[in-house]
């Protein structure tokens, strides 16, 4: 299984720990986008920045991927297998609100205890989710109406 695991432009070392150590390199094929991260992977293959991210995840069969807004709505459009990791290092609660929504509209799957990843990874794959429907924003008209009457 091809898994590609991102965490947008932030760092989440415990995540990378986490796959190298739980998930064999025998039994998965994973390539790491550490960006800003210091944790260096040694059991699967890492770059920090690429232009080729794209094409890594068209490649996989599953994504790993912190709760960034970006993200994770760039993965449930495409409807890649996503499995979601919320980063609980960063300072407010905004991958928690995000992951909830996930759980409670079934699009994905979350792994809130990194001891648990493998078996997430596994969820991810046998579990059938509700596709995502993307709502498309039609409020431009109204902001030229509030800026033309100003």
């Amino acid at each position: 299984m091809n898994i590609f695991v991102t965490v947008g432009h932030t760092h989440y070392n415990a995540l990378f720990k986490a796959v190298n150590e739980q998930l064999s390199p025998t039994k998965y094929q994973i390539v790491n986008q550490i960006s800003e991260g210091t944790y260096l992977p040694d059991n699967h293959k890492y770059f920090k920045y690429s232009t080729q991210v794209e094409d890594e995840v068209i490649k996989a069969d599953l994504v790993i991927t912190h709760a960034g807004a970006g993200s994770v709505f760039h993965l449930l459009e495409m409807e890649k297998p996503t499995l979601i990791v919320p980063n609980f290092d960063r300072i407010d609660n905004h991958q928690q609100d995000l992951a909830d929504f996930v759980i409670k509209n079934n699009y994905a799957c979350v792994c809130t205890d990194l001891q648990r990843l493998e078996e997430f990874v596994v969820k991810s794959i046998n579990t059938q989710f509700t596709p995502y429907k993307k709502n498309n924003f039609c409020g431009y008209e109204k902001i030229l109406e509030v800026i033309n009457e100003a």
